[in-house]
């Protein structure tokens, strides 16, 4: 019996592998079944500002979203707050928010507010 779980272990694993990476923020990864359509990037001396949009099939929303909340805090990303299609983060001076649609993730960086 032990065998047989790790198999299924081993076997969902690559589900949730990733070499991907937003090409706006190399810091954080590309969920599988994320395509990115659009960037808008600002360097400000108070911090970058950042906005991607990806598209994704309207029936992995909330896996994509189980992604991120899993992913983020290994990155150094604490949870700051989680809704049902939102959920906010930070890092040091920064705030990630990642949105969910119907058929498209947006991340939103920008400084924290002092």
């Amino acid at each position: 019996m032990p065998l047989r779980i790790l198999c299924l272990l081993l076997l969902a694993m690559p589900a949730y592998a990733t070499s991907a990476y937003l090409s706006a923020a190399p810091d954080i990864p590309l969920a599988p079944g994320l395509v990115e359509t659009r960037n808008v990037v600002f360097d400000k001396p108070q911090g970058r500002i950042v906005r991607i949009d990806a598209s994704h099939a309207a029936d992995d929303a909330q896996t994509i979203l189980a992604f991120y909340r899993a992913a983020l805090p290994n990155l150094g990303w604490a949870v700051i707050d989680r809704k049902n299609d939102v959920a906010v983060f930070r890092r040091g001076d920064e705030i990630l928010r990642v949105t969910m649609t119907a058929s498209r993730v947006v991340f939103d960086i920008a400084p924290a507010r002092r």
